[in-house]
């Protein structure tokens, strides 16, 4: 075989076994990046809650009808609170 013979049928075989391989390996990448900053979101909005004085009941209800969870709807969702102080210190 010709070396650019063999060039094409390692190009061929990358092309069928190895694109798809890293396809795969970036979706679980990403999928799992996403997942993280879900997270990071759903605790960012719980110590903004815990700082406007929401009880526990009311991040309970308030989290589980944001995910879908929740068997009323949104109807006992309570108005939000005025800010009694920051979640985060200003000077981080």
């Amino acid at each position: 075989m010709r070396e650019e013979e063999m060039v094409v049928a390692l190009a061929g075989i990358f092309g069928v076994f190895g694109l798809p391989f890293l396809a795969c390996i970036l979706w679980l990448v990403l999928h799992y990046i996403y997942a993280a900053f879900k997270t990071w979101q759903e605790t960012r909005l719980k110590r903004d809650m815990i700082a406007r004085g929401y009880t526990v009941q009311e991040i309970v209800e308030i989290v589980s009808a944001r995910r879908g969870k929740s068997k009323s709807g949104t109807s006992n969702v309570p108005p939000a609170k005025p800010i009694k102080y920051p979640a985060y210190a200003a000077n981080t």
